[in-house]
């Protein structure tokens, strides 16, 4: 059962992610406080310091033999079948055209889908439950 108490530590974590990326699309969308050009300087950021030093912080104070068997072969089982039904949506893509670009966009969507939820919800959530 879900106390108070967890429920005011999970949404302790993700209120403030979900505030920041509200400010973010606002800022773009509706103040037009960012241009196109520096939306993608701030993504490349993201890309390419923000999320590896977030993940490299997390998974080298975490140790994995604290945590629940089952919550890490639900989120590996989970990975598989979405790798596994894009597999299945590349090749069925690149038997119809000879020249699509299914792989690129089966990586992109493995990506969308799967690394996002561990990283922007997955580690509040994680550090909410095991402190």
């Amino acid at each position: 059962m879900i106390t108070a108490a967890d429920f005011y530590d999970i949404m302790s974590a993700m209120v403030p992610l979900y505030v920041a990326m509200l400010l973010g699309y606002a800022s773009v969308r509706w103040w037009s406080i960012f241009s196109a050009v520096q939306c993608s300087g701030i993504n490349r950021f993201v890309a390419i310091f923000a999320i590896p030093v977030l993940s490299f912080t997390f998974i080298s104070r975490n140790d994995p033999y604290e945590m629940d068997g089952r919550f890490i072969l639900a989120d590996s089982a989970s990975k598989l079948v979405v790798l596994a039904g894009l597999a299945v949506w590349t090749g069925l893509r690149s038997n119809n055209n000879k020249n699509s670009r299914g792989f690129d966009w089966a990586i992109t969507l493995f990506s969308v889908s799967t690394l996002l939820n561990t990283l922007v919800m997955g580690i509040p959530l994680l550090e909410a439950m095991y402190g």
